[in-house]
């Protein structure tokens, strides 16, 4: 009896100390702007952010070449890993969903493995709708060359919406 209790006991300090990480982890605020974009985990738990939630993730700058673009270009966003990082996201698939409902999965193992970047900004300027924005997915093509096109399908520009599988 002793055993199980202190097995109990060990348990539950372990669960209070582990759940204030998951739950900060997962209060990423209430969007004070325009959603730009929705997040969905696979435990059905949903993040809606505006742009400047995603800002404060880790705002970067990245220079890469695209298929849809000419010579390299600057992108200024976060990492997709950023963004699973602070949600807690876990699955396989990442379904992406454009604004004109264009879907894609993707590997969710492409995050880390290929640098993944959720781009809000192209050379300087916030991307529009009419421009792929407001957030646009880029593959850091650079060191892909020469199957630099393998990925152009996953490239999904006007993003609206991931889901995590």
């Amino acid at each position: 009896m002793t055993r199980l209790f202190h097995a109990c006991a060990l348990a539950l300090v372990t669960l209070v100390t582990l759940l204030p990480a998951v739950s900060a982890a997962r209060d990423l605020g209430t969007p004070e702007g325009p959603v730009i974009l929705t997040v969905t985990g696979s435990d059905g738990t949903t993040w809606t952010f505006d742009r400047a939630m995603i800002e404060g993730l880790g705002w970067t700058t990245i220079s890469s070449v695209t298929s849809f673009t000419e010579g390299p270009q600057e992108f200024g966003g976060i990492p997709l890993s950023a963004l699973i990082e602070a949600t807690g996201a876990e699955g396989t698939v990442i379904e992406a969903t454009a604004l004109n409902d264009y879907r894609v999965e993707l590997p969710f193992a492409h995050a880390a493995e290929h640098g993944v970047f959720l781009a809000l900004d192209h050379n300087g300027e916030p991307m529009r709708v009419r421009d792929r924005g407001p957030v646009w997915i880029v593959y850091p093509q650079d060191s892909l060359l020469p199957a630099q096109d393998r990925f152009d399908s996953f490239m999904v520009w006007q993003l609206r919406d991931l889901v995590f599988r």
